[in-house]
Protein backbone atom coordinates (compact mmCIF):
# COMPACT_ATOMS: atom_id res chain seq x y z
CA UNK A 1 0.00 0.00 0.00
CA UNK A 2 3.22 2.23 -0.92
CA UNK A 3 0.01 4.74 -2.47
CA UNK A 4 -1.18 6.25 0.47
CA UNK A 5 0.80 9.11 0.64
CA UNK A 6 0.74 9.40 -3.44
CA UNK A 7 -2.80 9.19 -3.14
CA UNK A 8 -2.77 11.46 -0.12
CA UNK A 9 -0.80 14.17 -2.33
CA UNK A 10 -3.09 13.95 -5.52
CA UNK A 11 -6.05 14.38 -3.68
CA UNK A 12 -4.44 17.32 -1.45
CA UNK A 13 -5.47 15.43 1.73
CA UNK A 14 -2.65 16.20 4.70
CA UNK A 15 -1.47 12.77 6.24
CA UNK A 16 1.33 13.49 9.02
CA UNK A 17 2.64 10.11 8.80
CA UNK A 18 2.55 6.55 8.00
CA UNK A 19 4.06 3.45 9.43
CA UNK A 20 4.15 0.31 8.18
CA UNK A 21 4.73 -3.34 8.48
CA UNK A 22 4.39 -6.62 6.63
CA UNK A 23 4.62 -10.23 7.74
CA UNK A 24 4.98 -12.88 5.06
CA UNK A 25 3.55 -16.66 6.45
CA UNK A 26 5.97 -18.80 3.76
CA UNK A 27 6.85 -23.15 3.88
CA UNK A 28 9.42 -24.73 2.32
CA UNK A 29 9.30 -28.31 1.89
CA UNK A 30 11.65 -30.30 -0.15
CA UNK A 31 15.71 -30.84 -0.83
CA UNK A 32 17.25 -28.61 -3.00
CA UNK A 33 19.92 -31.17 -3.41
CA UNK A 34 17.20 -34.57 -3.74
CA UNK A 35 15.70 -31.10 -6.58
CA UNK A 36 12.10 -31.95 -4.46
CA UNK A 37 11.74 -27.70 -3.20
CA UNK A 38 8.46 -26.47 -3.18
CA UNK A 39 7.41 -23.16 -1.32
CA UNK A 40 4.07 -21.90 -0.39
CA UNK A 41 2.80 -18.99 0.91
CA UNK A 42 -0.14 -18.92 2.84
CA UNK A 43 -0.87 -15.48 4.17
CA UNK A 44 0.39 -11.90 3.94
CA UNK A 45 -0.29 -9.73 6.94
CA UNK A 46 0.39 -6.01 6.71
CA UNK A 47 -0.11 -3.21 9.05
CA UNK A 48 -0.33 0.38 8.38
CA UNK A 49 -0.21 3.28 11.51
CA UNK A 50 -1.74 6.31 9.84
CA UNK A 51 -1.93 10.03 11.67
CA UNK A 52 -3.32 12.80 10.49
CA UNK A 53 -5.39 15.75 11.29
CA UNK A 54 -7.80 14.90 8.71
CA UNK A 55 -11.15 13.76 9.49
CA UNK A 56 -11.65 9.25 9.32
CA UNK A 57 -13.65 9.56 6.58
CA UNK A 58 -11.52 11.10 4.45
CA UNK A 59 -8.73 9.11 5.53
CA UNK A 60 -10.63 5.88 4.97
CA UNK A 61 -11.54 6.81 1.48
CA UNK A 62 -7.47 7.33 1.20
CA UNK A 63 -6.74 3.84 2.46
CA UNK A 64 -9.26 1.99 0.37
CA UNK A 65 -7.96 3.45 -2.49
CA UNK A 66 -4.27 2.76 -1.57
CA UNK A 67 -5.81 -0.60 -1.46
CA UNK A 68 -6.83 -1.01 -4.56
CA UNK A 69 -3.95 0.73 -6.15
CA UNK A 70 -1.35 -1.48 -4.75
CA UNK A 71 -0.01 -3.36 -7.18
CA UNK A 72 1.54 -6.24 -5.45
CA UNK A 73 -1.83 -6.83 -3.46
CA UNK A 74 -3.96 -7.16 -6.46
CA UNK A 75 -1.08 -9.53 -7.73
CA UNK A 76 -1.38 -12.11 -4.82
CA UNK A 77 -5.32 -11.48 -4.45
CA UNK A 78 -5.97 -11.87 -7.96
CA UNK A 79 -4.50 -14.85 -10.53
CA UNK A 80 -1.80 -13.42 -12.37
CA UNK A 81 0.01 -15.21 -14.92
CA UNK A 82 3.93 -15.57 -14.87
CA UNK A 83 6.18 -15.86 -17.61
CA UNK A 84 9.67 -15.91 -17.86
CA UNK A 85 12.64 -16.12 -20.19
CA UNK A 86 15.81 -17.88 -19.05
CA UNK A 87 18.80 -17.60 -20.86
CA UNK A 88 22.17 -20.31 -20.46
CA UNK A 89 25.22 -18.48 -21.98
CA UNK A 90 22.98 -17.02 -24.50
CA UNK A 91 20.73 -19.40 -25.17
CA UNK A 92 17.03 -19.56 -24.40
CA UNK A 93 16.63 -22.31 -22.48
CA UNK A 94 12.83 -24.41 -22.34
CA UNK A 95 12.50 -25.42 -19.27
Amino acid sequence: MTQIARYAQFKKIGIDSVKGSIKLNLKMIGSVLLETIDVTGSTVETHYEVKSTEDDETIVSILKLARKGCWARQMVANSTTFTDTLVLNGEALKI
